[in-house]
């Protein structure tokens, strides 16, 4: 799992096919909020956190999935200020 800052508001993680399956967790969990899915989220946030001071505690996040290819899936997180 990489992750980077994209700037204040946002930030892009890249996950691949081996990230995934570390955690028994397949794309299409992604979208639908499973419990695995969630804790993967939970690590990349504090990652984030850790590693640029990215909070997001109390503020609504725009998540993107963009599928790379077969083996990658980037996701785009935002801070969405006026939702």
């Amino acid at each position: 799992m990489k992750i980077e800052k994209v700037n204040d508001y946002q930030i892009r993680c890249t996950l691949t096919r081996e990230d995934l399956a570390s955690r028994k967790l397949k794309t299409s969990e992604l979208a639908y909020g499973t419990k695995k899915a969630k804790d993967l989220f939970r690590d990349m946030m504090e990652m984030a956190h850790c590693e640029y001071g990215f909070e997001a505690d109390n503020i609504p996040l725009m998540i993107e999935a963009i599928p790379m290819n077969s083996e990658c899936i980037v996701l785009i997180i935002t801070k969405v200020e006026d939702p």
